[in-house]
């Protein structure tokens, strides 16, 4: 594991922690699922079926939060996998907003 993705694991295990605290009500009882902006990557062969297992980046949401301002996106370097369950192969380099169903990352591309 690079110096980077134990960095980033880091931190979004304290993102995670931090949201949980912030809950008032247990997490089992929270309104809605956790959910990623995500990126769609190649890690050896891009799936050629649409209801597949994509490698993903999550995507950090960078810029000042003001009416009008420019926000950027940035990709981490720590690769999860998702499910999608529409019926379309995303691009590779596709935005994807991945939920967590279950014990699994899931998001749907019918473009």
């Amino acid at each position: 594991m690079s110096v980077n993705s134990a960095e980033e694991i880091r931190i979004l295990r304290r993102r995670h922690d931090e949201l949980v605290a912030s809950v008032s009500a247990p997490l089992a009882y929270a309104s809605g699922a956790p959910a990623m902006l995500a990126l769609t990557t190649t890690l050896s062969t891009y799936p050629t079926a649409a209801q597949s297992y994509f490698a993903c980046l999550p995507l950090t949401l960078l810029g000042t939060e003001v009416e009008g301002g420019p926000g950027t996106v940035t990709p981490g370097s720590a690769t999860f996998f998702a499910l999608n369950i529409g019926s379309t192969i995303p691009p590779a380099g596709t935005q994807v907003f991945t939920t967590f169903v279950g014990n699994r990352w899931v998001f749907r591309y019918d473009a």
